[in-house]
């Protein structure tokens, strides 16, 4: 199975000009080398053998001349730029540094140098060189595309996916026709978790390009995570029609095939995978698990053994390889097995590692057993203290089981181990959902200053001040720069602040724009009903809510709209049944305490109306309606003068 990291495979631009044929080629380089040795010093003639031999694919035979012709005009660029690539191309790349390092010294203002640069950079996986010789390549050459696409990528591998996505969009406003910025942007917007703005980038690079292998590849990825299997089958299809030997695209059809049930067509898939590329690892373990589904167990053993050798990091813990793929492909009792089978072995060989630990307790809580992912990860921690990774998983395994104190207290212990933006993120989430605002809003707006760009902290951080009511400050954080377009995670929450501020209209067609593109934005939807109610359209109201909740049972905010629309209808009975589920669901949340005050008030179920109010002030001391509701019923419960 494609991992989220496989998913994403990085690609680097090569311009491919037309040219001279080989046998020119051939010519060109039979002729230089004999004027050479006529006149072993011509510079024209040694530029063009180097370069011939470039073109002719044999850059080793490129590096004597292009060599000896630096050494003649130390002064010019392109012999410089020759030989790096040259050097490059015949796997000398420390060589290639050096002559690049001080030709750009030489010439800093030359960008063909920083690009050459930033290409080796990826080869020698200099990520940040990358970033910064390409930053300036592209500052050099505003208006060259291919540079920026460049910058992107790099910026892409160093996990900066927001600065990427908007080197892609710069790309393609210098040049819409580049088709590889398009599903490289397309990429990086699934990588977001944008998987509707994805999509329409994908689709319109297919059509910009029909046969655009990876295009349609990286469609059927997303549609697979979505569970749309016809569909991903159909773009992995359309990826291999184009490009026949396109082996992460048959593996992958071998994994959508095998999820229909179909291990021996899944087998044949990947098959042609290994063919395309016989150090293809995964595709053997994923040829080992259709074996294994088939009941071949030799055959099976057979594809996971050449995996491992393929891939010796596995050889470690290859039970905990099985247990992932088992996971990846929604096989959760399996997966548990195998993390079982792979603590075993680690224990027995000495080689213990947090990750078998944090699989378990994965596949615990996919099979609804919070309890036993939370043992299991305990014991990960007592094994490996200051294993931050091992902090992170336990907090999140106490998060999903309720326990917000415990969890919080292992997202603290994992920051104090490791400062990442991904752990202060997680701890910040915490004391976000469970309202602790004052060490909430410090860690995010933290992050942004960082990280200007850091969308999940700019979200986050609105959808506290949200909580807290504070929604001209949200709106202040999610209002797009000038000339720049929110996505629709942002445009969801500036409906529901445009909604809670007093502006339907402006809320309803944000929201609405923002469903029709992607109806997994829940809390979108959510407020999208309550406007309905609202505006007096009970039914329309209901049907919104019903839906959201059929999606997602446990949704706070749809069951406390859903209250007020039942209670509207005259149904006071599942009215208060929909809001005690919404304060159940979400224990801190102060408004369904309140809804619920307002009903058992209405009610004369006074004792009960007061004990709900109290639980939304407890919960939110700055509940204006809660707390005036409890001075009306002391002061109606005060005894007459």
């Amino acid at each position: 199975m494609t991992t989220t990291a496989g998913f994403l495979v990085l690609q680097l631009l090569t311009a491919q000009a037309s040219g001279p044929d080989a046998a020119t080629l051939e010519r060109t380089a039979a002729v230089e080398s004999a004027r050479l040795e006529q006149s072993p010093d011509d510079a024209d003639a040694l530029y063009r053998l180097g370069t011939s031999f470039l073109a002719l694919n044999t850059p080793k035979k490129a590096v004597e001349p292009l060599t000896k012709l630096v050494e003649l005009a130390p002064d010019l660029v392109p012999p410089k730029l020759a030989l790096a690539r040259a050097l490059r191309l015949s796997g000398d790349a420390e060589k290639a540094r050096t002559v690049l390092d001080t030709a750009i010294a030489a010439f800093p203002e030359d960008s063909t140098l920083r690009a050459e640069r930033g290409l080796l950079a990826r080869v020698l996986d200099e990520v940040d060189v990358a970033i910064s010789q390409y930053s300036v390549a592209s500052e050099l050459s505003p208006k060259d595309a291919e540079l920026r696409f460049n910058l992107g990528e790099a910026l892409q591998r160093a996990g900066r996916t927001d600065d990427a996505v908007e080197s892609y969009r710069e790309a393609l406003k210098l040049d819409t026709k580049l088709n590889v910025a398009r599903v490289n942007l397309g990429k990086a917007l699934a990588e977001k978790g944008l998987n509707g703005e994805a999509k329409d980038v994908l689709r319109e690079a297919t059509r910009e390009k029909p046969g655009d292998a990876e295009a349609h590849y990286n469609l059927g990825v997303i549609l697979m995570r979505e569970n749309d299997l016809g569909g991903a089958i159909a773009e992995y299809q359309q990826a291999i029609a184009a490009e026949p030997k396109h082996a992460r695209a048959h593996n992958n059809l071998g994994v959508a095939l095998n999820e229909k049930g179909d291990p021996r067509k899944a087998t044949e898939s990947f098959l042609k995978a290994i063919a395309a590329d016989p150090k293809y690892a995964e595709a053997h373990f994923n040829l080992g698990l259709a074996y294994f589904q088939l009941g071949d167990n030799v055959r099976a053993t057979k594809s996971f053994e050449k995996a491992l050798v393929l891939e010796p990091r596995r050889a470690s813990g290859p039970y905990t390889q099985l247990g992932h793929l088992y996971l990846a492909q929604g096989k959760k009792k399996q997966a548990v097995a195998a993390f079982q089978k792979a603590i075993e072995k680690s224990v027995e060989d000495g080689k213990q590692t947090p990750e078998a630990y944090q699989g378990l307790a994965r596949a615990y809580l996919g099979l609804g057993k919070p309890d036993d992912a939370v043992a299991t990860l305990k014991t990960a921690v007592d094994a490996f203290p200051k294993d931050a990774s091992a902090r992170a998983a336990y907090g999140d395994a106490l998060k999903a089981k309720g326990d917000w104190d415990g969890a919080i207290a292992q997202y603290e212990a994992g920051v104090e181990l490791s400062p990442t933006t991904e752990s202060r993120l997680a701890l910040a989430d915490a004391y976000a959902k469970k309202r602790v605002s004052a060490k909430a809003k410090p860690l995010y707006e933290a992050l942004l200053k960082e990280e200007p760009g850091n969308h999940v902290a700019q979200l986050g951080l609105a959808d506290l001040l949200m909580a807290m009511g504070d929604y001209v400050a949200a709106e202040g954080v999610l209002k797009p720069k000038e000339g720049e377009e929110p996505d629709t995670a942002a445009l969801a929450r500036l409906g529901i602040v445009h909604s809670r501020r007093g502006r339907p209209d402006l809320a309803v067609t944000e929201l609405e724009a923002v469903v029709a593109r992607d109806p997994a934005q829940l809390e979108a939807r959510a407020e999208l009903g309550f406007i309905y109610l609202r505006g007096g359209d009970g039914a329309k109201a209901k049907k919104t809510l019903t839906g959201v909740l059929a999606v997602d049972p446990h949704h706070a905010l749809g069951l406390l709209y859903l209250g007020h629309t039942l209670y509207q209808q005259g149904n006071a009975k599942e009215a208060e049944k929909s809001f005690r589920k919404s304060a159940q669901e979400d224990p801190s949340f102060a408004e369904p305490y309140n809804a619920l005050g307002q009903l058992l008030e209405a009610a004369k179920r006074t004792d009960e109306a007061k004990q709900a109010y109290e639980t939304a002030v407890k919960l939110q001391p700055d509940h204006e309606d809660a707390r005036a509701a409890l001075k009306r019923m002391a002061t109606a419960a005060a005894p007459a003068p």
